[in-house]
Parts: C-alpha cells; sequence; structure tokens
C-alpha cells in the first residue's frame, strides 16, 4: 500500500536528534560532514519502508547496471546491452567485487532480479524494467538476459534507479530479506562502504572508501552524515562549523539559502537544471472539490510567480503544466490556467458558492468552504507554498486549513482520500515522466484523487497501455491523453519547475557538481580542498 516504494525513501521519518551540540569537526581535507534531517532506517536501496536518509546516499555504496549522464544512458555495471524485443541482454563488467569478497557476475544479477520479485514485487508494479521480468536467463558468467512479457520503452532509464542497487548475494543466504533489515554494514560494489562499527543511530554515520573499488577514486577520503532533524538546529551546525555541507531542497529553504549567501562566509549552488515540478494534488473525490468549477477557480486563484518571488526567492520558474515540456512524450499543447481572481470568483459563485459569512469565507447550503491542505512536516518549504496559497485562496473565500504530519502518516492519509488538497510534487528525472505517471495505478494520492473522475479507468487504461509498446507514435498518444485529461480536469495544481541547491563551507570544499539524478547526493563529485 505504499506508492512508489523507491521514491519514497526521501519522504523521510523525522528521528530524535541529540548531538548538535558536539564540538566542530576537525576537517583533515580528506574527510566531509555533512547534515541530514532523516534518520537511516536501513542500510539498502529498497529498505523504505518506514523512510529513511539513507537513499540519499545509497549510490555511494550501491551501483546499479546502467546509469544517466546528460539524459542519455550510459554504462554502469553494465558495459553494455543489446534490445530485441522482449529480451534484454547486459554484458557485464569483470574483476569487480562486492565489499564482503563476493564476485558480481550474472548470477549475482539474477538473485538480486528474483529477490526483489519475492520480496517487493507487489509494490515495484510500475517499475515495469523490473517488474515485467518474466525470467533470468545467465548466458555465461558476465552475461545475462532479462526476457520481459512484452515490449517496454523505459528499461534503461529505470535500471538506473538507485533502488535497484545490486547487493551481495550473500545477504540472500537462507532465505534472508535484507529489504528494510540491514542494520549491519553495506554490502555492495560501490565506492564507499558503511560498516557497523561506524554508525550511531539517530546520531551519525560514516562512510569510509572501499579500497577494493573497480573504479577510480575521486571525492573525499570518508564522509560523516550527521542527523539533524530541526531546520534550525542544522542551520546553526553549519554556521558552527559542526558540518560542512547541506544537500538538498527537501531540508534547505530559500531563506535560509538567503542567509548563508548575506553572510559571506558560505558558498550556494543551484543546478543549472530543474528535477521537479512542485505540485499540488486535488482531491477530486472529496466534498467541494468533486466539483470542477471549484477546482478550476482554484487554479485561477493561485498566483504562482508571487510564491516564487516571494516564498521560493525567485529562484524556480512559473509550471503551467504537470511535466516540462522538454521531457520525454511532454510536449504537449496545454493551456495555461492564467492567475485570474475575478475568474475565480466567478467560477465559484457559478458553483452555487454566493454567500460570505462574516470571517470572509463562501458558504453553501450552510456549509463553509473550508479545505484541508495536508503536507509532510519534514518539508518546511511545503508549509511556506501552502501558507502563501493560503493567503491566495483567502482573497477570493476559500479558507485553507494546513496540517503537517510525520511522512508516513502522511502517506496512509492520501491512500485513504483523507484530504482535500495536498502537496504531491513529481520525482524528477529519470523517474519523471513515465514513473509518476505508472505509479497512479497504485495506491496513493494520485489514484485516491481520481476516483472522482469519470475518466479514471480510461486513464488507468492509457497507464496500461504506454507500459506494453515500444511504439513512440502509440506512447505519444498515451501520454497526450493522460497529461491532457488531468489537465483539463483541473486535478493537479504545477506551482514551479524546482532546481536542487547545496550549501557549504569554501574552505573545506573547494567545489561541487550536480549529477543528473538531482536528488541523490553524488560525494564523489566534490572537490575537497
Amino acid at each position: 500500500m505504499k506508492k512508489t516504494i523507491c521514491l519514497l525513501l526521501s519522504l523521510a521519518v523525522l528521528l530524535a536528534f541529540a548531538g548538535c551540540g558536539e564540538s566542530p569537526s576537525q576537517n583533515d581535507g580528506s574527510s566531509l560532514t555533512v547534515g541530514e534531517a532523516v534518520d537511516f532506517a536501513s542500510f539498502d536501496p529498497f529498505g523504505i519502508f518506514d523512510g529513511q536518509g539513507f537513499y540519499r546516499y545509497s549510490t555511494m555504496v550501491y551501483e546499479t547496471l546502467t546509469n544517466y549522464e546528460n539524459g542519455e544512458a550510459m554504462p554502469g555495471l553494465a558495459e553494455s546491452w543489446e534490445n530485441d524485443g522482449t529480451t534484454w541482454t547486459f554484458h557485464l563488467k569483470e574483476g569487480v567485487k562486492f565489499t564482503d569478497g563476493a564476485d558480481f557476475n550474472a548470477e549475482a544479477v539474477k538473485v538480486n532480479i528474483e529477490k526483489i520479485h519475492e520480496f517487493l514485487g507487489e509494490y515495484i508494479g510500475y517499475y515495469g524494467a523490473v517488474s515485467r521480468i518474466v525470467e533470468v536467463e545467465i548466458i555465461d558468467d558476465h552475461t545475462v538476459r532479462f526476457v520481459y512479457d512484452a515490449p517496454y520503452y523505459a528499461v534503461l532509464q529505470e535500471l538506473s534507479a538507485s533502488c535497484f542497487g545490486i547487493v551481495s548475494p550473500n545477504l540472500f543466504v537462507n532465505g534472508n530479506n535484507p529489504y528494510g533489515n540491514t542494520l549491519t554494514e553495506s554490502v555492495g560494489t560501490g565506492p564507499y562502504r558503511l560498516l557497523e562499527e561506524n554508525c550511531v543511530s539517530g546520531k551519525s554515520y560514516l562512510f569510509t572508501r572501499n579500497e577494493g573499488w573497480h573504479g577510480t577514486a575521486s571525492g573525499p577520503d570518508s564522509c560523516t552524515v550527521k542527523i539533524i532533524p530541526d531546520a534550525d538546529s542544522r542551520m546553526m551546525a553549519l554556521e558552527a562549523g559542526e558540518i560542512d555541507l547541506l544537500f538538498g531542497s527537501y531540508q534547505i529553504t530559500y531563506d535560509m539559502m538567503a542567509q548563508f549567501a548575506d553572510s559571506g562566509k558560505l558558498e550556494t549552488v543551484f543546478s543549472e537544471r530543474t528535477y521537479l515540478t512542485r505540485n499540488l494534488i486535488l482531491n477530486a473525490a472529496a466534498g467541494a472539490l468533486d466539483d470542477l468549477n471549484v477546482r478550476k477557480a482554484i487554479q485561477h486563484a493561485v498566483n504562482k510567480q508571487q510564491i516564487i518571488d516571494t516564498v521560493l526567492h525567485g529562484h524556480e520558474s512559473v509550471a503551467n503544466t504537470l511535466f516540462a515540456a522538454d521531457l520525454p512524450h511532454c510536449d504537449i499543447d496545454l493551456h495555461a490556467y492564467e492567475y485570474d481572481r475575478q475568474r475565480a470568483i466567478s467560477l465559484l459563485e457559478e458553483a452555487g458558492w454566493t454567500e460570505i459569512n462574516a470571517q470572509g469565507v463562501r458558504v453553501k447550503n450552510g456549509e463553509a468552504l473550508s479545505l484541508e491542505a495536508t503536507y509532510q512536516s519534514s518539508r518546511p518549504v511545503d508549509e511556506q507554498v501552502l501558507m502563501g496559497v493560503k493567503g491566495q485562496l483567502a482573497e477570493v473565500g476559500i479558507e485553507l486549513v494546513i496540517q503537517g504530519y510525520e511522512t508516513m502518516t502522511w502517506f496512509e492519509k492520501g491512500v485513504m482520500g483523507e484530504f482535500d488538497i495536498s502537496v504531491n510534487d513529481t520525482y524528477g528525472f529519470p523517474q519523471d515522466p513515465h514513473v509518476f505517471l505508472t505509479a497512479m495505478l497504485d495506491d496513493g494520492l494520485d489514484k485516491a484523487s481520481q476516483q472522482g473522475l469519470a475518466q479514471k479507468a480510461e486513464i488507468d487504461s492509457h497507464i496500461t497501455s504506454m507500459m506494453q509498446t515500444v511504439d513512440e507514435a502509440v506512447i505519444d498518444e498515451d501520454y497526450r491523453y493522460i497529461l491532457t485529461t488531468l489537465h483539463e480536469e483541473a486535478v493537479n495544481v504545477p506551482i514551479s519547475f524546482s532546481p536542487e541547491m547545496v550549501v557549504y563551507h569554501p574552505d573545506v570544499v573547494a567545489g561541487f557538481s550536480f549529477s543528473d539524478n538531482l536528488f541523490l547526493l553524488d560525494i564523489t563529485r566534490i572537490v575537497m580542498k
């Protein structure tokens, strides 16, 4: 019952922290200390059943068969591949070992795929690159073939997702299920490793180099992740030099970035490329929002540019569609819901919300137009965006009650449809756009909201269709129908296209570059002083 299980890694559960008052770290130029809002729940690429901060660092220890660079599939643990309709043959790197000494080979890949199916099959249906595999054939020690039930166009893209990092086959011995249960040490093939002796639950985790790594070493020799749930405490820890770097818009607000920049002591950097769409979802199956005119009124009442100029400090750009047009299959001609306060008022009055009570809230049949907006309490920017929306909706007579929840409570309420409006950002490349859409078939906020649409069955049919073909014309038509229908039904309120951000001490870090998967912190890209 968990939507988009890989990406829920980022939907964190905040745990207690007791270490912000420690003395500043003594940096010798070979070690890095970063701050993190979310504790590590499990040291495996899929250990996300109750949320974990480890996800953002998982590529340090686990490698995937493919990677994405500059929007193109590149070799990972697989050096090359061929596709023949329903089969994909991967030629694996030789001489690669896991940190427990096990060999990386075709058998290890086969075991990983089979165990993902066995232990996690119900959660990964929308990742067709793995869920649709019907057989894994070992051709030789370093050649493996995936056989699918139908052609699938996003195989290479999805296999690059960090949740499909390959773990040592030894973790599955005697029927062991390591997913969500690995708290001793990481056992991957990546440039770093995480040992139990270097972990203090809820406080800090020390990554050290994997001396047997098959690649060329870069980045710091070690990296300590300090768990600091409170945003103000993270900010003070950075300013005091207790941590060297903070990464990610999920834990850094634009207010914080402005203060850091003004200090002149810290380097603040934004990615050139946007990585996701800030998005509000309207529950078309709930109360007043089952009326299309009310949903359209909200679309016109939201002044996106004002939110960008104030809350987001002008660093983001207006989003009038759920996905940017330069994403695959998303260049579709859709009209924008321009900010128009009078149009919003007219639509509400057409929907019968003509009376206004003493509090300035519209009333219909004795019921006030009061909506609840939910968000994850671990994400301070989401609350700030909703506060901006609250003020704008008040101008047209809609009361917005904002409520934050810890991540799994937020999600569980979303699955049950217990929300009117919620923050429901897209996932970012390489998961956007197709994984965000295919996840609509599974329990989650999108599915719950779309139950109020007459077109829900047809939407699901087109999602299923695009998962079963490599015909570009068919895929384009499926995307056109899905995105056009959701847009015209005013279910999603895209706010802005968001970049990623990082702030660090320039006397410790000489340079930082973002990876294509902006959601993850790749410390191998960090140049130390």
